[in-house]
């Protein structure tokens, strides 16, 4: 718009017969500064793109391959783990050095399932119990030495960093954090985890805090009830996706999935950045016939939805789970690249100016702004 408007006033300005030489500098002067606003607007307006993978170890190499084809990776890589630990020395020392060493930031969904991803009955209140503090130290003393870098000295130029998405979507019904137990009680044991890290001195330059709900409320409480505050907070997040017929429902697009939410979350919380944490669509639009252009139109919009919106974050479920979610290396895509189907609208939406870039040589691949979503 500014960009028409000053095409406008040049064309305006320029069909004076009468205009003078003196003119010019004035108009110059004027349209340095249009351009200039301009281009910090969109400085300002930068993104964090983000995907998840899969959980085994062949999808780094599938994440490889995608960075290559889409001539871009994304920086942040969304990832799911449990609290047992029986895996806590494969995931700090192999799962999180393999994405660091790729230049990616790991953004940890830790999910309250205990070990062989099972539900413990009553999981919240143990945690407010200290039932789990054992593990909860174990945990935070073993994630302070990863982000203490190769040196191991916590506090210097070569620290990693992480995000933590802890015990996501509770205002559904389907985890157990979201079951037999109150929003009051989940509150209480975000906060006492929280303070187990904040104790061990992980600071906000290292570690962000993401709290992320459903795009829609399926539980017994509303998100807003489940809000810890802005003290133990550093990101907002939403998770929706577009299901279609797959589940007998309807097809709906991004801005039906996430307008609604969006506008709670900044009314929760005006400081905070926002991103979406996990989305994707289905092919299957009526029936059970997969629809690629759809899909593709689908991906277009998502692209122009994040592109246009204050959100700082967005991630992609690339993987076949409900359904065929995938953009690369799923079971549906408009093109092949090297054995791997992928749809061309995410490459050309990953390509485009809206996500920032990180500078190759800092070691931490990000700023401390950028990070906190100063973007």
């Amino acid at each position: 718009m500014i960009r028409e408007r000053t095409l406008y006033i040049c064309y305006h300005f320029a069909s004076f017969d009468n205009i003078k030489m003196k003119h010019l500098h004035d108009i110059f002067v004027f349209l340095f500064i249009i351009f200039s606003v301009r281009y910090l607007s969109a400085s300002n307006d930068l993104k964090l793109a983000g995907i998840f993978n899969g959980h085994e170890v062949s999808t780094f190499d599938r994440l490889g391959n995608l960075s290559l084809w889409a001539n871009k990776q994304p920086t942040i890589v969304v990832m799911f783990t449990i609290w047992c630990n029986d895996s806590l020395n494969e995931f700090f020392n192999v799962t999180l050095m393999n994405l660091w060493n790729r230049r990616s930031i790991p953004m940890i969904t830790w999910q309250m399932f205990v070990c062989g991803y099972k539900s413990q009955p009553g999981i919240i209140k143990l945690v407010n119990n200290h039932t789990y503090d054992d593990y909860i130290n174990d945990y935070s003393d073993r994630m302070k030495v990863w982000l203490a870098g190769r040196d191991g000295i916590y506090g210097n130029d070569d620290d990693r960093r992480v995000y933590i998405r802890l015990a996501h979507e509770m205002n559904g019904y389907w985890y157990p954090w979201s079951q037999n137990s109150t929003p009051a009680e989940y509150v209480s044991a975000w906060r006492h985890v929280h303070q187990i890290f904040s104790s061990k001195g992980i600071d906000s330059t290292r570690l962000q805090w993401v709290w992320s709900v459903n795009y829609a409320d399926f539980g017994n409480y509303t998100a807003e009830e489940y809000w810890v505050g802005d003290d133990y907070v550093d990101w907002l997040g939403v998770d929706g996706y577009n299901f279609g017929a797959s589940r007998g429902g309807s097809w709906i697009w991004p801005n039906e999935i996430f307008d609604h939410m969006i506008i709670r979350l900044k009314n929760i919380s005006s400081t905070k950045p926002i991103g979406i944490n996990e989305c994707g669509s289905t092919t299957i639009r009526t029936g059970n016939i997969s629809d690629i252009q759809m899909k593709s139109e689908w991906l277009n919009r998502w692209c122009n939805y994040v592109a246009n919106s204050t959100l700082k974050m967005a991630s992609y479920f690339n993987i076949d789970y409900e359904t065929d979610w995938a953009i690369f290396g799923g079971m549906h895509g408009d093109i092949i690249w090297n054995n791997y189907t992928a749809y061309s609208a995410y490459k050309t939406c990953l390509q485009s100016d809206q996500w920032l870039k990180p500078n190759s040589t800092n070691q931490r691949i990000l700023t401390d702004e950028q990070f906190a979503g100063i973007l």
